[in-house]
């Protein structure tokens, strides 16, 4: 029995595909830049505060770390994770009352990840969670960034960044 290999594609040609990312950066580009967004003062102000935490005063954090991962998202915590792991000096430093990054601060009713569970949410098998859906509910995403925190693998502080507002 012979086996064969699968037909390989053509080469990529590099150029085109810079050229073509490129064409698509433009399409998104403004010319106003950073100064396309509003500012969160005066009547959006409100939009600084998190709606599910109350505030609460803590003495400022002054010790040192080798690394710090500025987000509580799930970019941060396996990040931190991977190099805790390592045994890496590392604190998260995240401005919600939570972990979680997109899935801590939206909320709404029916917000759902676009990505199948599996592929998307690290560290299952630290936390030993398993999706119960093929794209899992925000709030589910959220409480396993939480769990991924709080596990062996990623033990981490929680610091608040003050509040600014402007």
């Amino acid at each position: 029995m012979t086996t064969e290999s699968p037909a390989r594609p053509g080469r990529i040609d590099t150029e085109a595909l810079r050229r073509r990312y490129a064409e698509e950066r433009d399409k998104r580009l403004r010319p106003d830049g950073n100064d396309q967004y509003l500012r969160l003062t005066g009547e959006f102000a409100h939009y600084l505060d998190d709606p599910y935490t109350p505030w609460t005063e803590r003495a400022p954090r002054t010790d040192h770390r080798t690394v710090v991962c500025v987000g509580g998202g799930f970019a941060g915590l396996v990040t931190g994770a991977r190099l805790r792991e390592a045994g890496v000096d590392v604190r998260l430093i995240e401005k919600g009352g939570d972990f979680g990054g997109t899935w801590y601060w939206n909320r709404y009713p029916g917000a759902q990840c676009d990505t199948a569970s599996m592929v998307y949410l690290p560290l299952l098998e630290e936390t030993g969670h398993m999706p119960t859906e093929n794209t899992c509910a925000a709030r589910r995403s959220s409480r396993t960034a939480g769990a991924s925190a709080g596990s062996s693998a990623c033990t981490t502080t929680r610091c608040s960044i003050p509040k600014s507002r402007g």
